[in-house]
């Protein structure tokens, strides 16, 4: 993330400070008890000591907890409670669930609602019938941006500029992943263009088959992606296109309808 604004130009409103500390906040995965400074410095490319620094800070703040025992950082229920509010004020769940159990009865995959959060992108639902479940993966879970459709389902969603720069943060993060995945990123980015969904045949694991789509709930800001996975034995390619990828499409346009409605009451 840099100071500019869409357009690409330098923003002097932009507060470079509060990106640091918020991305140090957003280092922390659903599985991770408590962090150390060099654990948050190897995750967000930040100096050790301009984490110590912030970590400090936070700590101070209340938003993390400090374990003398081991020097390792944990975030504290304030976090959580302001996770929970975010996601009650834009009625998330009572909009989003209810379609997403519905979508979830149509087929033998689990559905799920996500975020962008840094270079991965961050689940914040799922529903799925018992027998369609393929990964151990819950609300909170952090998935891979490149070889997913919900992640080329998001950088889809991008403007030239925005798509360029996050391509260069994952190209620096994982040069020889980008290179193995540029081809079917770029395919997909080219289909959702003309489909409205992007696809991923084994990009992730082997046996996994999924397709995305987006949720622009406001004009501004991140989206919401909506996408189905399952093993790819029951969702052949021409399956997924043909038959589920069309129910996708209709349950985001009810979700997203139904949440535009409500931001506008």
């Amino acid at each position: 993330m840099s100071g500019g604004n869409k357009d690409g130009k330098a923003d002097r409103q932009f507060i470079a400070s509060l990106e640091r500390g918020l991305r140090i906040m957003s280092a922390f995965q659903p599985d991770d008890r408590a962090l150390s400074n060099q654990d948050l410095s190897e995750r967000t490319g930040l100096p050790r000591p301009t984490v110590s620094r912030f970590t400090h800070t936070l700590r101070s703040l209340n938003y993390l907890a400090y374990h003398p025992d081991t020097g390792r950082y944990s975030l504290t229920p304030r976090v959580m409670e302001m996770g929970r509010a975010a996601f009650v004020a834009g009625e998330i769940r009572d909009i989003a669930c209810p379609a997403m159990e519905t979508l979830a009865e149509l087929g033998p995959f689990s559905v799920a609602l996500g975020v962008p959060s840094g270079l991965h992108i961050r689940y914040l639902e799922l529903r799925r019938r018992p027998e369609a479940i393929v990964l151990n993966l819950d609300a909170g879970a952090l998935v891979p941006m490149l070889q997913t459709a919900i992640g080329r389902a998001y950088l889809a969603s991008l403007n030239l500029d925005e798509r360029r720069d996050l391509f260069a943060q994952l190209e620096r993060d994982d040069p020889d992943l980008f290179a193995a995945q540029e081809a079917d990123v770029a395919a997909e980015i080219a289909a959702y263009d003309k489909q409205g969904f992007a696809c991923s045949f084994g990009g992730w694991w082997p046996e996994l088959s999924a397709v995305a789509t987006v949720i622009r709930v406001v004009d501004d800001g991140d989206p919401l992606l909506l996408s189905i996975s399952g093993l790819a034995s029951a969702l052949t390619a021409d399956r997924l296109k043909g038959e589920y990828a069309s129910a996708l499409l209709n349950s985001a346009q009810v979700i997203e309808s139904r949440m535009r409605r409500a931001y506008h009451r």
